[in-house]
């Protein structure tokens, strides 16, 4: 092996597998909530330089561990014949919508305040965060005996989370109607490549009877996510991405309706003479 085929083999470290709300699982939510309240705490402070530093901190680290995860998953030693083959694992392909905010948080990098910055963050704040909350709650799924993948899993979801909050409690994005569709436009032209790249790449016959399965919409492979893998069994495909899609879309006005609660629960306070008054802070 060179120099770099070993530092890929010893990355492929392993640990026991762990569990929803074991002890790897709840020191990562801690961390999470940690962060949270830190960067609640400096809200005040907030500027375009802050924002730029955290969102390209995490989608750096993000993208960092992504890349060593596709390296390692497609790295193979055989410890019999001392030999290395690397086989890439399709199924793996970064195009979900966990890791689109990989991509997000990097453009964003580039771009100043206006209306598509202001579509893609809205994006994270109302869609993606419905894949980080499900992770928060059911890692199981997520999470293997690698111990790199593992830590590349909790960055990525629990870290995408943390973003989310943070763009809601800055007011970064707004909690309004407006916003709210332009995320949801967002997220039908990620479905839409996501359909091109199920389509184009399995049409393509390089997968040699692997899966690729972007964003678990493939016409071709049965999603991988609870009940929707159901609905596609039994349903017409146009159907099921319909639903699909409508899913989605319902989730991030729930996630929209919680916010703007839990905002507005926390705006009514006691003035000098005892009486309440609204703070009009959006």
């Amino acid at each position: 092996m060179n120099c770099i085929e070993r530092i890929l083999y010893y990355l492929q470290g392993e640990m026991i597998e762990p569990k929803a709300f074991g002890i790897f699982h709840i020191i990562c939510l801690l961390l999470m909530f940690i962060i949270i309240y830190i960067l609640y705490s400096i809200k005040g402070k907030h500027n375009d330089k802050q924002l730029k530093f955290i969102l390209g901190f995490y989608s750096i680290v993000a993208l960092i561990l992504e890349v060593l995860k596709q390296l390692i998953w497609s790295f193979n030693y055989d410890s019999i014949t001392n030999s290395v083959t690397w086989d890439y694992e399709w199924y793996a392909f970064p195009f979900q919508l966990c890791t689109t905010p990989i991509y997000v948080c990097l453009f964003c990098l580039f771009l100043k305040k206006g209306k598509l910055r202001d579509s893609l963050l809205s994006y994270i704040s109302f869609i993606t965060i419905l894949g980080s909350i499900s992770t928060m709650i059911l890692p199981d799924s997520c999470l293997v005996s690698d111990i790199l993948v593992n830590i590349h899993t909790m960055w990525l979801h629990l870290g995408s989370f943390v973003i989310s909050v943070y763009l809601l409690i800055t007011k970064e994005v707004k909690l309004n109607i407006k916003n709210l569709v332009s995320a949801n436009i967002v997220f039908i032209i990620f479905v839409l490549l996501s359909l091109v790249l199920n389509i184009s790449i399995y049409s393509s016959g390089i997968l040699n009877g692997e899966t690729f399965n972007m964003f678990y919409i493939s016409p071709y492979f049965i999603s991988d996510l609870p009940v929707f893998n159901i609905i596609q069994e039994n349903l017409p495909y146009l159907l099921f991405l319909i639903i699909y899609i409508w899913t989605i879309v319902l989730g991030s006005v729930l996630i929209f309706f919680i916010v703007s609660l839990i905002k507005r629960c926390g705006i009514v306070n006691k003035n000098e003479k005892g009486k309440e008054e609204i703070i009009k802070d959006y």
